[in-house]
């Protein structure tokens, strides 16, 4: 008894000491993260973490952190694995897990967490409203994505701000400007603030870049904005008063103390925050957000009379400006393409750059430029060569230097990467392809009798949602079924709404079942449900999302199942292998290949064929059932395709261990 008491006592010691270590980082992690210092705070709270992986509360809290921070990609897995601990763990949790889904180019996923947000906080629906329109946009544009190479500048950016770059008309002097400071002191006070420097090119590389005048350079704020074509006048913001713009004049090799412009395009109380001048010098474009405007910063121009001075400022109108803002334009050489900033166009997240065309005596719709230029970060401060073939542009980017950067854009031809080709098909093929689809019939609908006693007894899940195509997120009519995996039954079986793709289907808990949605012409979709008996009662709104049978499409099989480093099906993978059998026997062109991938934990090599083995027992049941061996493939692929990263932990690995169809002709 003595020595039960004495390992008791020790236990209890170890366990207030372990418990205190974890309670100290984390409290030193919220004490930085308030301070938003990020880094520190993630250090703290990765360390608390490392005693307790299984907190939801200190999973999202470095999720969060890590939202804010230079590596935003790696929010996601952090706050999915807080959300899966415990969903109600933050009641803006689904936001902000939307939020870190659009930042991973996860799109589907946002949406469908952006889409809970909004039931759960109607009050707050125009929000998730704007961030699900933002995902639509992104996800439409990635589909056709700009044929450009992207490159940082690299030693002419910093941890600092650099941003709004001009370059010279034989492109050898690039001008920008940057907060950068050496005085850590100042720059803890967040009191550095911005300057103009230059650089000039030799062959491939930058020089070092330096301030560009003393007589330019002043005490508090100031910005290049735009250079003339012949390299000799300067337009700059000059924070005198609220903001204006300002010129200086190379003479002699040195530049001229600023000159503010007139009062028809600098006013005394409000903000002209940036400009462009066309290549004959003529007229000016610039953001203001003066009074009489449409939005915030709207942009207007301005034209040199007979006098040489600059006109009356007109407003661009509303096919340009919105209510937002529309900031840092760039009228190219050809005096009639505008590009330019705006957070109120339709964009991927934050500003994008958009351009937009003066034809017929009117600007025509401005068009998002176009995906990976544009990012759910910041992009702005666009400029382009005459022969539009270079441009350098400011954004924040994950890998970059610090906060914003300056980067070059070479853009290839044709406009956008070209799609893999499609498959020439032989005559054979075509009248193959030509026949007739048998098309899954309408099912007749049944629940078994035992799940409407538990849902009596409120011991289920309520699944509900809709099903849709995957590219194109229109609803479809499909059969869902429901089985126990453990026996091998159909419990229930439903149709989706043909006119919306709406669903309704119970989950009795204390079981292990697969939910398989099939559609003629796509892959069928699986899902695992394996809830303890007395589970919470739950109500799951999700999107059922069908990929069409084409080649290269797959999906991941939920119900495939293996004991831990064995490669033999266990009996609750059967019903799901039977589908694959019954998606063959009904589509008999198709050949598949089953993919298997494990995480990256132990050997690599036994892991890629541990992973080949159980593709392998897949194909070897779907050979015995009948299908021809000439149609099914196996692959292992070890852990070299993580859907997510692993990052030793759970949820990611979790995912990452998975046996995947895919169609390969």
């Amino acid at each position: 008894m003595r020595h039960f008491l004495l390992t008791t006592a020790l236990f209890m010691v170890l366990f207030r000491g372990y418990s205190q270590d974890q309670k100290t980082l984390i409290a030193a992690g919220d004490k930085f993260y308030s301070k938003k210092d990020y880094k520190h705070a993630l250090e703290s709270f990765l360390a608390a973490q490392a005693l307790n992986p299984d907190d939801a509360s200190l999973n999202f809290k470095i999720g969060l952190t890590y939202l804010y921070s230079e590596t935003k990609s790696k929010a996601a897995s952090y706050i999915d694995k807080a959300y899966r601990l415990n969903p109600a763990v933050n009641p803006d949790i689904d936001y902000h897990l939307g939020i870190a889904f659009q930042n991973t180019n996860e799109f589907k996923k946002a949406i469908d967490h952006f889409e809970r947000f909004k039931k759960k906080k109607k009050e707050l629906s125009t929000i998730a409203d704007e961030r699900i329109a933002e995902c639509h946009i992104a996800d439409s544009l990635s589909q056709n994505e700009l044929n450009v190479i992207i490159e940082n500048l690299g030693q002419i950016n910093t941890p600092y701000s650099d941003y709004s770059p001009i370059i010279s008309a034989d492109g050898n002097t690039l001008i920008f400007t940057s907060n950068r400071t050496d005085d850590p002191a100042r720059a803890k006070a967040n009191a550095n603030f911005e300057d103009i420097y230059v650089a000039t090119r030799s062959g491939n590389s930058w020089s070092e870049p330096k301030l560009i005048s003393s007589n330019i350079n002043i005490k508090y704020n100031d910005a290049a904005a735009s250079l003339s074509p012949d390299g000799k006048t300067l337009f700059l913001y000059y924070e005198e008063g609220e903001g204006d713009i300002y010129t200086s004049t190379l003479e002699g090799g040195e530049w001229s103390k600023p000159r503010p412009l007139n009062k028809n395009i600098n006013t005394s109380l409000f903000y002209e925050t940036s400009a462009s001048v066309t290549a004959d010098g003529k007229k000016l474009y610039f953001a203001s957000n003066r009074p009489g405007g449409i939005g915030e910063l709207d942009i207007y121009v301005s034209e040199l009379d007979g006098k040489g001075d600059w006109g009356k400022a007109v407003n661009l109108g509303p096919v340009v400006n919105t209510p937002d803002n529309e900031d840092s334009p760039f009228i190219h050489h050809d005096g009639v393409t505008l590009y330019f900033s705006s957070d109120g166009h339709p964009t991927l997240g934050n500003s994008d750059i958009f351009v937009s065309e003066f034809k017929n005596n009117k600007w025509s719709k401005p068009e998002n430029i176009g995906w990976p230029l544009n990012s759910w970060e910041y992009d702005g401060f666009f400029t382009l060569s005459p022969d539009k073939k270079k441009g350098y542009f400011s954004t924040v980017k994950e890998g970059g230097l610090g906060d914003a950067d300056v980067y070059s854009i070479t853009f290839l031809e044709p406009k956008y990467k070209p799609k893999p080709k499609p498959v020439v098909a032989t005559p054979a093929a075509v009248a193959a392809a030509e026949k007739p689809k048998t098309e899954i019939p309408k099912a007749e609908e049944f629940i078994d009798p035992s799940i409407a006693a538990k849902k009596a007894s409120k011991v289920v899940t309520l699944l509900k949602g809709k099903v849709i195509d995957e590219n194109s997120a229109a609803p479809l009519a499909a059969v869902i079924s429901l089985i126990d995996n453990t026996n091998n039954k159909v419990m229930a079986k439903i149709n989706s709404n043909p006119a919306t793709g709406e669903f309704e289907l119970t989950i009795p808990h204390g079981g292990n079942y697969g939910v398989a949605t099939e559609k003629t012409g796509y892959l069928f979709n699986s899902i695992n449900f394996n809830v303890p008996a007395f589970a919470d009662y739950q109500e799951i709104d999700t999107h059922i999302i069908m990929v069409k049978a084409e080649i290269g499409s797959k999906v991941v099989l939920k119900n495939i199942f293996f004991d831990v480093g064995k490669s033999d099906l266990r009996p609750e993978s059967i019903a799901e292998v039977e589908n694959i059998r019954e998606l063959l026997v009904g589509n008999p062109n198709l050949r598949v290949q089953i993919n298997g991938h494990t995480d990256n934990s132990g050997n690599a090599a036994t892991n890629k064929a541990l992973s080949l083995k159980r593709a392998t027992s897949v194909v070897a049941y779907l050979a015995q059932k009948g299908i021809a061996e000439s149609r099914l493939t196996a692959k292992g692929y070890g852990s070299d395709r993580p859907i997510v990263s692993n990052d030793d932990e759970e949820g990611g690995r979790e995912i990452n261990r998975r046996t995947e169809i895919e169609i390969i002709k």
